[in-house]
């Protein structure tokens, strides 16, 4: 974080430094109030749009559960005796008036009451929300009750027996106003687990494209000092070896951006590479690299992530020993039918160095990033194995399918 201006530091010192002249705290109150009226006047409290949104499958699965028991409720009329049966227009009215009563109580905690009480960890004031929408709902249920009326049953009901409806009356207003909260809460959550699976996703693209790019720069610095070697010995071989590094380039500018690339495209990558490592050898020694391929042509499809071979065949040029014959590098791939790839690089090292370790790349690169690469694109899915034996380094990858 930048340090901030002299002039914003000498503003908050003025705001939040207490004078021995200040007035005392009291004073401030009236203020602080004044403020949350505003912010109340200016209806700060409710919820932004998308905090309110109700999706379609909530309004869908809410009315559904609405009309169900409308239609219970009609069947139930429908099979009643004649001194139970209630007017159907009357039933109608009824069971409008409470949809629209429960409507109003479960969108209402959907909006404002979820988002502004639990939606920012206040339990308590939910409670009491809850509360009060009981104290609203009962009450106007009693109101439709009394305005509809009944069947002859519930009209020769006592004053006390129809008291005794407060109770289903609050369960009714209780399941859906947690039928509410529970749908919200349940939606906040598959949310938030979509933004959090989105950010992850974000994440890992982040840093494997940060990745890619600690390769590209140490490959070319690596080819850079090849040429300057050439040209420094006016060797014919340096325009060939410009070309060379050219068509690698062109590779990891406009065709290693995407996720995966054809085999074919990374394997002609790996040869114009290897032609390129072949100009630093003397020309009695051809067959010097040795590179089999078995399993993929020369146009084969199989998609693999770019420039994941390039660190193990580039460790084998930087720590190996090249004047080792007959064969100084020798690298193998193998691609089976099902998809399982076995990619195998095999150096010598010279006699002083051949206790050692395969040594990492500065920067991070080499086999830590290779590691790291594997987690992100293969994850269970590799395995990456490094043999040392007498004079020799073996690398060996395999990727499942």
């Amino acid at each position: 974080m930048n340090p901030p201006k002299s002039g914003a530091c000498l503003s908050s010192g003025v705001q939040t430094v207490a004078s021995p002249l200040a007035a005392p705290s009291s004073a401030a109150s009236p203020q602080s109030r004044r403020a949350r009226l505003r912010a109340f006047s200016r209806l700060e409290w409710w919820p932004r749009s998308e905090e309110a949104a109700v999706p379609k499958w909530v309004h869908f699965l809410f009315w559904g559960a609405l009309l169900l028991f409308d239609g219970l409720a009609v069947y139930s009329n429908l099979n009643a005796g004649p001194k139970q049966r209630m007017p159907q227009n009357q039933l109608v009215l009824r069971a409008l008036l409470t949809n629209v009563l429960s409507a109003s109580i479960f969108y209402f905690n959907w909006m404002v009451l979820v988002p502004g009480t639990v939606g920012r960890g206040r339990l308590w004031p939910y409670l009491g929300g809850v509360l009060l929408l009981l104290a609203a709902y009962v009450p106007l249920r009693f109101g439709i009750s009394g305005l509809i009326g009944g069947g002859a049953m519930e009209e020769a009901q006592t004053a006390p027996q129809k008291l005794m409806m407060i109770i289903p009356y609050t369960l009714m207003g209780l399941s859906t106003i947690f039928f509410s909260s529970g749908l919200r809460i349940t939606g906040d959550y598959l949310s938030g687990l979509r933004n959090r699976r989105e950010l992850e996703r974000q994440q890992l693209l982040t840093e494997l494209a940060m990745l890619k790019t600690q390769i590209n720069p140490h490959f070319l610095f690596n080819t850079l000092n090849n040429i300057y070697s050439l040209t420094s010995r006016k060797s014919d071989k340096a325009p060939e070896a410009v070309l060379r590094l050219a068509e690698i380039m062109r590779y990891l500018l406009y065709e290693s951006s995407t996720d995966t690339v054809p085999m074919s495209r990374e394997l002609a990558h790996l040869h114009s590479f290897l032609d390129l490592q072949r100009l630093r050898l003397p020309a009695s020694a051809p067959e010097a690299i040795r590179f089999d391929v078995e399993g993929a042509g020369p146009d084969c499809a199989h998609p693999i992530a770019p420039l994941l071979l390039l660190p193990l065949v580039e460790n084998a040029f930087k720590h190996g020993d090249l004047a080792a014959r007959p064969v100084a590098v020798h690298i193998s791939l193998h691609l089976a039918a099902d998809g399982l790839l076995r990619f195998s690089v095999l150096n010598h090292v010279a006699p002083a160095d051949a206790e050692r370790d395969l040594p990492r790349q500065p920067g991070g690169v080499g086999l830590v990033n290779l590691r790291r690469r594997l987690e992100l694109l293969y994850p269970s899915r590799y395995a990456l194995d490094v043999q040392t034996p007498p004079g020799q380094h073996i690398v060996t990858m395999v990727l499942l399918p």
